[in-house]
C-alpha cells in the first residue's frame, strides 16, 4: 500500500492472557488490539488485567488483536516519564467482553489537556467478517483531537469529489459502521466543507482484510494535511501520509578544519545550502519523497565533490539531518551521516535527541552524563557506550538545568566535554550533536530547538 510503513507491535504472553494452546471448549474469546493516539503523551504501557501487556509504544502505533476470555476484562494505560517513572493517563477500565466483537482501545486525546482531555475511547465491530476473496472489510474512526468534523469519501481514484457522496460525516470520536466493499484501487479523502484535508491519492485495498483506518494528528506543522491515517489489520499498523506530504531535511558541515562548501541536488547547486561554514546546520527544507544525488563540493567548484551521495531515499512525512563528518588531517576523511529526527514533543517531558558526531579518534567510544551540578563524580551515565556515528532518540528529561559532560567510555577520568550547562523544558525536542572543534578544547556540542 502506497505510503505505508509497517510497524509491528505483539502482545507478550502474560496472566490472564490466552496462550497459544490455552483454549477450552468451555471458554468464548474476544479480541481487542490497543493504539496510542494521543499526539503530545510519552510512550505508553498497556496493562490489561493489571499484567504489562504491551510497553514503549509509541505514537501512532496499534497492537495486533490479543484473544481475552469473554466477560470482565481491565485494561490500563500508562505514560513513561524521565528517570524510568510511569504515570496513569487512562485510569485502570473495566470492559464486558462479548466474544461476537472485536475491539479496538484508543488512547486519545492531549496529554497537555488541551483541547482535550487523554480518555479511552473505545470502538468496536462484529467478529464475523464479511471479507472474501473479492472484498474486504473496513471501518473508519476520527481519533485526532482538535481536528473538526469530516466529510469521508471514498472513491475510485481521481473521481471528482464535486459529483460523489461522502460516506459519513465523522466528528471527533466518531465511527462508521464495518464497510464490506469490492478489493482494488481507491482514492480516501476527507474534506471540510469544501476543503480536502487528507488526500491518500491511489491506494490497494486487499482482498480478505478486515481493516480498521483511525484519522489521527500528524504532529507536523509544516504538513499539508492535519492528519494522517493509521491502517490496522490485525496483526499490527502502518501509516498512511497524504498524497502531499513532504520530507523534511536539514543538512550541518560538522567537519572542523574543512572549507566553506556548497551543496548540489541532482546536479545543481541548491541555493538554501549555499556557502555552508563549519558548525552551521540549515533547514529543516521541504524535499519531495523521492531519492537525490547529493554532491558537496569545496565553495566555488563543481569538480571532485568531497562527498558524493547517489540515491538518498527520503520519505513523505519524515524529517532527516544529513550531516557532513569525518576529518581533514592526516588525510581527508569526509562522508555523510543520515540521521532519522524525532521531533514530536510531549507535554510530560523535555526530549533529547544525541547524535555522536566527533570522528577524533580519541572520543570513538563516549560516556555522556546528565547532572545537576559540575562534575560527575558519583553519578552513573545517561548515555553508555555511545560510538561515533550512533544517534539515539527520544530521551525523555525532566524540565530543569542540568550539565552535560562527555568522558571516553568507561574511563570518567578522561573528559572531552567538560560539564556544559543546558536547559531543558517540557514539550520541547532538543537535537545535542557533539562535534570536533579545536577552538573549543578539542570538542563541543552543538544543541537546537528542532520542536515539530
Amino acid at each position: 500500500m502506497k505510503g505505508l510503513t509497517k510497524t509491528a507491535v505483539t502482545f507478550v504472553a502474560v496472566l490472564g492472557i490466552a496462550a497459544c494452546g490455552s483454549d477450552s471448549d468451555s471458554i468464548e474469546y474476544s479480541n481487542l488490539q490497543a493504539v496510542h493516539a494521543s499526539a503530545d503523551a510519552p510512550l505508553a504501557n498497556v496493562l490489561i488485567n493489571d499484567e504489562a501487556a504491551l510497553t514503549g509504544v509509541d505514537y501512532g502505533v496499534g497492537s495486533g488483536y490479543v484473544k481475552l476470555p469473554e466477560g470482565s476484562n481491565s485494561v490500563q494505560v500508562d505514560v513513561q516519564l524521565p528517570g524510568g517513572e510511569t504515570v496513569t493517563v487512562v485510569p485502570k477500565t473495566s470492559l464486558d467482553l462479548d466474544s461476537d466483537l472485536n475491539y479496538t482501545a484508543f488512547v486519545v486525546g492531549d496529554a497537555s489537556g488541551t483541547p482535550n482531555p487523554v480518555e479511552p475511547l473505545i470502538v468496536t465491530r462484529s467478529a464475523t467478517s464479511m471479507a472474501d476473496a473479492n472484498s474486504l472489510d473496513v471501518q473508519v474512526v476520527h481519533a485526532a483531537s482538535g481536528v473538526p468534523a469530516v466529510d469521508l469519501y471514498v472513491t475510485e481514484p481521481d473521481a471528482a469529489l464535486a459529483d460523489s457522496s461522502p460516506i459519513t460525516n465523522l466528528a471527533y470520536k466518531a465511527s462508521t459502521d464495518v464497510l464490506n466493499i469490492p478489493a482494488g484501487d481507491y482514492q480516501v479523502r476527507l474534506a471540510v466543507g469544501d476543503t480536502v484535508a487528507f488526500d491518500s491519492g491511489t491506494i490497494p485495498l486487499p482482498a480478505n482484510a478486515n481493516l480498521t483506518i483511525a484519522a489521527i494528528k500528524t504532529g507536523d506543522s509544516n504538513s499539508t494535511s492535519p492528519v494522517k491515517l493509521m491502517v490496522l489489520d490485525g496483526s499490527g499498523s502502518s501509516i498512511l501520509e497524504d498524497m502531499g506530504s513532504q520530507a523534511e531535511v536539514r543538512v550541518g558541515h560538522l567537519v572542523d578544519g574543512a572549507p566553506i562548501v556548497d551543496v548540489h541536488v541532482d546536479g545543481a547547486a541548491f541555493a538554501p545550502l549555499a556557502d555552508l561554514e563549519f558548525k552551521q546546520i540549515r533547514g529543516y527544507l521541504d524535499l519531495a519523497p523521492k531519492a537525490y544525488d547529493i554532491d558537496v563540493f569545496v565553495d566555488g567548484t563543481t569538480t571532485d565533490p568531497i562527498i558524493d551521495v547517489d540515491g538518498l531515499e527520503v520519505k513523505g512525512g519524515m524529517d532527516y539531518s544529513v550531516y557532513a563528518v569525518g576529518v581533514v588531517a592526516p588525510a581527508i576523511a569526509i562522508e555523510p551521516l543520515v540521521v532519522e529526527d524525532m521531533r514530536r514533543a510531549v507535554a510530560t517531558s523535555a526530549t533529547l535527541n544525541v547524535t555522536h558526531a566527533a570522528a577524533n579518534p580519541v572520543a570513538e567510544m563516549v560516556d555522556i552524563y546528565l547532572t545537576s551540578s559540575a562534575g560527575i563524580e558519583g553519578s552513573d551515565p545517561a548515555i553508555a557506550n555511545f560510538a561515533y556515528k550512533e544517534s539515539v532518540q527520544g530521551v525523555y528529561v525532566a524540565e530543569g538545568s542540568y550539565f552535560v559532560t562527555v568522558t571516553v567510555a568507561g574511563d570518567p577520568s578522561t573528559v572531552a566535554i567538560d560539564s556544559a550547562p543546558v536547559t531543558v523544558m517540557n514539550g520541547v525536542v532538543y537535537q545535542v550533536v557533539a562535534i570536533d572543534d579545536g577552538n573549543n578544547g578539542g570538542f563541543n556540542l552543538i544543541v537546537d530547538d528542532i520542536t515539530d
